[in-house]
């Protein structure tokens, strides 16, 4: 989500057009949010309670369709697909009369053609929110009103417009949600599969069946840290271990500066006892603190990899009995992401997984299926000259096999192929460049925010098209167009002053030519018509 600084600004301009309503003398929320989406571009107008959503068509005319949504937005998401916009609203508080407007979620469609898809009412004020990756779900919590349960989380059913939100509060043990996570689905020993929301508080962690809200969380209490004080969570993993089996599906949790990791294993519950599972937890000590952690599949079966960067090296845990088997690595890598999907000939039996840093430069790919006779210790490292901060999946199928490496510091970037085992160094102008991949993962984009220098990278064959326009781009994004096609939209900053507006220069997206591009100013002052 990019955060833009603008005020609402100019609108006397309207004043010729007979009256208008007050709230147009508000100014705009600073700092004002955007959002890509698959179709649209997305700007929070909070002062207006609506969301401009902006839409381009092949002649690079700009539509803009304003939204409404609930009063006083504290919290905008967009989903994993970009398909849509979560808009959490507080509503009028406090409420003094039966007509002031209640806490809302609203659901927008990002697609080409804009629209609220479902509003959900809420009874309190709420200021958190998470979204469920496969988008089955939302989750609102942190409660921000008078009085508060800080315990308190709103599940609401994506699926289903007129899902009336189901209020869950955690039994409390002293801390109060901080993240949230949603698993695939894990089988269980009695019953169907299912999936669950992992809850983290300050010193424990939640585990709620998605299939059946009314059922009591599951609280896993975290042990005692070396020096005696409550364990806290940093990450968890989970894996549903053999689809043959339904008693070896684990949870893992690793501790902040402790040694220690948890795997909880959803074994059978006692006879006679109709729970779906019984939380079995065993703890191992990993030989240092660990950065990351991950399942993974190796030869020898299912095992939880823990990245210790102060000794150099990996613990590789065997959930069903704890032992630990070390791997040195060359370098303190503190990041594992498994990229076994993203790769053509993938193995059958063990995973590969990406190692990186942001602490030392270069990557490694681990291969951990058998590698001359010796289990676990194929690790191939490769100096890129950068330390990586981030690494960007790209969208879809046709360029899965491609990462982007970005550094937080360096003038380049890398596009890594996972199949060649290639990366391929771009070089910028200068540092503090912005990437970002388009939805449809045919490009990425490079931007220097605050200038007026941006590219395009065909990722199909890693050539860049450097683009220059007239104004300074604060974000830029690429959608599908109103027909077919992709549209580029570069979002402005103007200032005059003390005023600030907000404009925008739309582009073809599969051909940025900036003698063929339109500009548009002030999106917020209402002059864009359908």
């Amino acid at each position: 989500m990019k955060r833009l600084v603008l005020t609402a600004v100019g609108l006397v301009a309207l004043a010729g057009c007979g009256d208008r309503p007050a709230s147009w003398d508000e100014k705009a929320e600073l700092p004002v949010k955007t959002a890509g989406l698959t179709g649209s571009v997305a700007v929070i107008d909070s002062a207006l309670d609506r969301v401009l959503m902006l839409s381009a068509s092949s002649d690079r005319s700009l539509r803009s369709t304003a939204l409404g949504v609930g009063k006083n937005v504290v919290t905008t998401e967009a989903s994993r697909d970009s398909a849509s916009l979560f808009v959490l609203s507080k509503g009028v508080q406090p409420r003094r009369n039966p007509d002031d407007e209640l806490p809302s979620l609203t659901v927008i469609d990002g697609s080409s053609e804009p629209k609220v898809t479902a509003r959900y009412a809420l009874t309190d004020p709420l200021q958190g929110i998470a979204i469920d990756p496969q988008g089955e779900w939302a989750v609102v919590y942190d409660a921000g009103g008078i009085v508060v349960n800080p315990n308190e989380l709103i599940f609401v059913k994506l699926s289903d417009p007129n899902f009336e939100p189901v209020s869950k509060t955690l039994r409390s043990f002293g801390g109060r949600p901080e993240r949230l996570t949603f698993t695939s689905e894990l089988s269980v020993p009695n019953g169907p599969p299912r999936r669950f929301a992992l809850v983290e508080t300050g010193q424990d962690v939640s585990l709620i069946d998605l299939s059946d809200l009314a059922r009591d969380e599951v609280t896993l209490i975290l042990p005692k840290t070396p020096a005696g004080a409550s364990g806290a969570p940093a990450e968890v993993a989970f894996h549903d271990g053999d689809p043959a089996d339904t008693s070896d599906a684990r949870i893992a949790v690793r501790l902040a500066n402790d040694p220690n990791v948890m795997v909880v294993d959803l074994a059978p519950p006692p006879a006679g006892d109709q729970k779906p599972f019984k939380a079995t937890v065993n703890v191992a000590d990993v030989g240092g603190v660990p950065s990351s952690i991950a399942f993974v599949q190796t030869d020898g079966g299912l095992r939880l990899a823990a990245l210790v960067p102060s000794t150099k090296s990996a613990t590789l845990i065997d959930p069903a009995t704890t032992f630990p088997e070390t791997v040195d690595f060359p370098k303190p890598f503190s990041r594992i992401t498994r990229v076994t999907d993203d790769v053509s000939n993938k193995p059958q039996k063990s995973d590969v997984a990406l190692l990186w840093s942001d602490s030392t430069t270069g990557i490694a790919f681990w291969s951990l299926g058998k590698t001359s006779g010796t289990p676990f210790r194929s690790v191939d490292d490769y100096d890129i000259g950068i330390a990586v901060s981030k690494v960007k999946s790209v969208p879809g199928d046709k360029f899965a096999h491609l990462k982007i490496l970005e550094s937080a510091s360096a003038s380049e970037f890398y596009v890594l192929d996972l199949d060649k085992r290639q990366s391929f160094p771009m070089l910028t102008n200068a540092s503090g460049f912005q990437l970002g991949v388009s939805p449809d993962g045919e490009r990425a984009w490079a931007l220097r925010a605050g200038t007026p220098d941006l590219a395009s990278i065909d990722l199909s064959n890693l050539h860049p098209s450097s683009i220059q326009v007239e104004r300074d781009v604060a974000a830029v994004y690429d959608i599908e167009r109103r027909d077919s096609g992709r549209a580029a939209i570069a979002l402005h900053v103007s200032e005059t002053g003390s005023a600030v507006s907000l404009g925008a220069t739309v582009l073809d997206g599969l051909d940025p030519d900036t003698a063929k591009s339109r500009f548009y100013p002030g999106l917020l002052l209402g002059g864009l018509e359908k």
